[in-house]
């Protein structure tokens, strides 16, 4: 039977948090150790950690998880009625381990395979309710481990996709090496393209769909869920966010936002938390989203900053719009209706409303509501004096 419930040390060197809760691609240790877990088929957790690192440590653990410190009198009793609710196998981690969510698979699965050896990686794989009745009997959780794991139908195992995390300098890079090579050969196995694992940072929460392309300089990190066939990169991030399928993304941030299927981000372009890009939008080079609901359909080509705003469907934005938000103390929404055409060079001054299908000239500034099918016209009168140029010229001889 597969093992639902996994014990985790997260024991510490000195006066320092434990390397656990050491960040590695911008995630604790304990969170990468967590979801290969979990994907694994891991269930429940139980994990013994200083007080003072208990706050960070639930950041890493799932809702349900059971915390506390080792040097408390009844640490004991609470491990051993959590083993008393497991059914077959638990798995202990006494020590800082990374695990590739392929070796956590094969560990759950009882599937071990590669170099087994006599040294104590601090990973094992053990009966549940032997385990209890031996420390009910007064033995030590490490004599129990090391000296009768194979009495308890666990053992002790060292292979290649295991990953001490050791002490120094160069223990931290050969984490963080370690962990950049899971992130993108989990990925590898679900059907993604990468080019170049060498160059692609994902992070333990990052989901992908199958036939995605990453190209190199990617980085995708916190609760990112992409959807299928995306193209991401080269040189994007991509942080806690939700993206649709076939989605491009070029050159380009995305921040807390959603960016549904078929829209073209880039190169260049920057959108900020709390913006929701709707599909088959473009959105081009040195544009800025922040706050904002973009319409379907919606063109945003370039050199254009949208704050503050709700834009409709199939909506196109000259070169050089600006939304004006803020006034220095409050900001201010814009709201555009569906098939309006901003003309370039447009100011857009907060709060106004642009209806359906109106226009704005380019080089306006727009102060006062515009209704729909209308053109506003908000700039001076062009007025050209005849061989003004051609006397100034004159004059300089």
């Amino acid at each position: 039977m597969s093992a639902t419930g996994a014990v985790v040390f997260l024991p510490r060197e000195g006066t320092g948090p434990s390397r656990m809760l050491e960040e590695l691609l911008f995630d604790p240790a304990a969170l990468w150790l967590t979801e290969a877990l979990e994907a694994a088929g891991v269930e429940q957790f139980f994990v013994v950690c200083h007080s003072d690192d208990r706050e960070k440590a639930r950041t890493c653990f799932p809702e349900g998880t059971e915390f506390v410190t080792g040097s408390t009198g009844d640490a004991l009793e609470q491990l051993m009625d959590f083993l008393a609710r497991l059914e077959g196998k638990v798995l202990v981690f006494t020590r800082p381990v990374l695990l590739s969510w392929q070796s956590a698979r094969q560990l759950v699965d009882d599937n071990c395979s590669g170099p087994l050896d006599n040294k104590d990686t601090g990973v094992c794989r053990i009966d549940a309710a032997l385990l209890a009745q031996a420390l009910a009997d007064g033995s030590g959780l490490d004599e129990v481990l090391k000296e009768n794991a194979d009495k308890l139908g666990g053992r002790s195992i060292w292979y290649q996709s295991a990953a001490v995390l050791k002490a120094g300098p160069e223990g931290r890079v050969e984490a963080e090496l370690t962990a950049r090579n899971y992130g993108a050969y989990r990925l590898l196995e679900s059907g993604v393209r990468i080019m170049d694992p060498n160059t692609c940072y994902v992070g333990p929460r990052v989901k992908v769909g199958e036939g995605t392309v990453i190209l190199p300089g990617t980085i995708l990190r916190g609760e990112t869920v992409i959807g299928a066939g995306c193209e991401l990169g080269p040189n994007s991030m991509v942080r806690d966010c939700t993206v649709g399928d076939n989605v491009v993304v070029n050159a380009s941030q995305i921040n807390e936002s959603t960016v549904d299927a078929g829209t073209k981000i880039g190169p260049f372009a920057y959108i900020r938390p709390n913006c929701h890009v709707g599909a088959n939008v473009k959105v081009g080079d040195f544009v800025e989203l922040k706050n904002s609901t973009i319409g379907d359909g919606t063109k945003i080509s370039h050199l254009t900053y949208v704050g503050d705003s709700d834009v409709g469907c199939r909506v196109n934005f000259g070169c050089g719009t600006v939304t004006v938000n803020y006034d220095g103390i409050s900001k201010y929404r814009t709201t555009i209706g569906d098939d309006a055409f901003i003309g370039c060079n447009t100011n857009l001054v907060a709060p106004v409303r642009v209806g359906d299908g109106a226009y704005t000239a380019a080089g306006s500034t727009i102060t006062d509501e515009v209704p729909a099918d209308s053109l506003a016209i908000a700039r001076p009168r062009q007025t050209v004096k005849k061989q003004w140029a051609a006397r100034r010229r004159s004059r300089r001889k």
